[in-house]
């Protein structure tokens, strides 16, 4: 069981993909895509938000409640965000990575008919996204990613929680 993750982050619209990579890592990121400082300013003070960036301006005026991106490359923004914050606060696949919200484990006879009938068949765990009921679960696109963050971050990633094929 992993703990509840306290960190909330907004990006703006200079980072669009790390939003997704960052839920798939298990942090609570929310996304805009306004490219009005003050407005992104407003929407992170109300939220309890730290901004990621690679806006320099914003970064500046925001201060320690931003994060300027050094790098326009995904993989060394995921490094520098993750380096951070600590690698011990990632929870993969906890997180729908469309909208954001915790997953739900979901006993799979509740699955039937609502995912692919060779997924239920060769698949014994799923997650449901509460919010917009997505079903998740440990399928090629799950081990890709794995893969993926293996390469970025480096180590071994066990997948407890099912990633969305």
């Amino acid at each position: 069981m992993h703990a509840q993750n306290d960190l909330k982050f907004l990006v703006d619209r200079t980072a669009g993909k790390l939003a997704r990579w960052l839920r798939v890592l298990g942090f609570d990121v929310e996304y805009t895509a306004t490219g009005a400082l003050s407005e992104i300013a407003k929407l992170a003070r109300q939220s309890g938000r730290k901004v990621i960036t690679r806006n320099g301006s914003l970064a500046h005026r925001l201060g320690t409640d931003s994060i300027l991106l050094r790098s326009e490359h995904l993989k060394n923004q995921i490094k520098q965000v993750v380096n951070l914050v600590g690698v011990e606060k990632c929870e993969p696949f906890s997180r729908c990575n469309v909208c954001n919200a915790r997953l739900a484990g979901v006993e799979r006879r509740l699955v039937e008919g609502r995912v692919p009938e060779y997924v239920y068949l060769k698949h014994d765990r799923f997650s449901v996204c509460p919010v917009c009921g997505r079903y998740y679960w440990q399928g090629t696109h799950w081990h890709k990613m794995i893969g993926e963050i293996e390469k970025t971050l480096g180590g071994k990633w066990h997948g407890d929680r099912s990633g969305r094929d």
